[in-house]
């Protein structure tokens, strides 16, 4: 099996599917049982091998990490899920519903529902990504900006109107990005030094941040960024030196918890696997026992059901901009990542089980955890653009050999 796994990601480097990947695979009760890296850090001729301690940016895996240092808030008493966060967040608490707009006026009303924590958390806030959303852009351009401004502070790039009122709709967002401003100010630390101390120290972790470029300890062992060809259709060329598509985090000058940590893949499998365990180091049992359980109202659910329309019922495939392996089934969202609510069977196998979490981060990283089968796993690469088909399928092949190989049998 191990030799089945490597043929294929051996054939993925040589091809020029992947510059490198590093995958991490852990069992609830055994740790990690799985570790392996492929192909180099970059695409230089001289290029050094990747290796397990070897820093990734996360983008949106951050996500995750940012939702466990809320719930710790929450554990800690300085916030409810259900509470209204206006008065933590101010700049939250004015944002209007943007509803369309007449020629270059926006047309608004007035909020309806308060902003809560768990709302956040769950992308159902009525907050958006201008990147994913025509209608602000078009706003933004109303207003003399670019279409989708650079990330640069939460306030400044994460300001736009909401677009649905909260709790009636499901839209990936930077509502997490918030949302670890609320642990900043609860905590009266900032985000960077809450994770040190409570997720990173707990875990024996020493290369997560959200400044490496400040590390240079750390910068040095960054992966080099690749791009699939973009001159080949369909995307099935070849990765190829990427020449500025990457810079989105550049001039950011804060903590983004909803995008900016970088860390290794060797350090990513620690969170995941202390959460699949329940081992109480980071989150109380009852407190990872919520990760895992539907956030989401009947109308968000339905918004964001309507998103995997696509997939032919009992079938499965991918589902731009989203990363990673879609069967159809239904979902929602948990607190921290997506939340499949049927078990998934692919032929013989046993894979996916009802509950399974799971997200990713724009490089094509993709990780989850499967309290029922008893495995969680890190698939880390830096392959760009995002829902890579052919990333997609490598996914695929290692999330599966994880669960042949070390899910609880039924």
């Amino acid at each position: 099996m191990a030799s089945s796994i490597e043929t294929t990601f051996e054939k993925a480097v040589s091809d020029g599917v992947i510059a490198g990947a590093v995958l991490y695979a852990a069992t609830k009760d055994n740790g990690i049982v799985f570790s392996k890296s492929f192909g180099r850090r970059s695409l230089d001729k001289d290029a050094e091998p990747i290796a397990a301690d070897d820093m990734m940016r996360l983008y949106s895996a951050s996500k995750l990490i940012t939702s466990i240092a809320a719930l710790q808030v929450v554990e800690r008493g300085l916030i409810g899920l259900d509470d209204d966060v206006s008065h933590i967040l101010p700049e939250v608490g004015a944002l209007k519903v943007l509803t369309g707009m007449n020629g270059s006026e926006p047309v608004f009303e007035e909020r309806k529902g308060k902003i809560t924590l768990r709302l956040l958390l769950s992308h159902s806030s009525g907050i958006s990504y201008a990147f994913l959303s025509p209608l602000l852009q078009k706003y933004n351009q109303s207003q003399g900006e670019a279409p989708f401004p650079p990330f640069t502070t939460i306030k400044d790039s994460y300001s736009a109107p909401l677009v649905y009122q909260p709790g009636t709709a499901w839209e990936y967002s930077a509502a997490i990005d918030w949302a670890g401003a609320v642990v900043a100010r609860l905590s009266g630390t900032s985000l960077e030094e809450f994770i040190q101390q409570n997720i990173a120290k707990p875990l024996e972790i020493n290369d997560m941040t959200f400044f490496v470029n400040d590390k240079p300890n750390l910068k040095s062992r960054l992966v080099t960024p690749v791009l699939r060809d973009p001159s080949v259709p369909d995307g099935k060329g070849k990765v190829v030196p990427d020449n500025g598509s990457s810079g989105w985090l550049d001039a950011v000058s804060e903590e983004l918890g909803g995008a900016g940590l970088a860390t290794s893949m060797q350090s990513y499998i620690k969170v995941l696997h202390s959460i699949l365990a329940d081992d109480g180091k980071i989150l109380k049992p009852e407190t990872a026992e919520m990760m895992f359980k539907p956030q989401l109202t009947p109308a968000s659910q339905k918004s964001l059901q309507s998103l995997f329309d696509h997939i032919p019922k009992g079938q499965s495939g991918g589902a731009p901009p989203f990363i990673g392996e879609f069967p159809q089934v239904k979902y929602d969202f948990g607190l921290g990542g997506m939340l499949s609510l049927e078990d998934v069977d692919a032929g013989s196998l046993t894979w996916r089980r009802k509950g399974y979490l799971f997200w990713s981060g724009m490089p094509n990283l993709f990780w989850f955890m499967d309290r029922e089968a008893g495995v969680c796993g890190i698939f880390g690469t830096q392959v760009l653009p995002n829902a890579d088909n052919q990333i997609r399928e490598l996914i695929r092949t290692f999330e599966q050999v994880v669960y042949e190989r070390f899910a609880f049998k039924a």
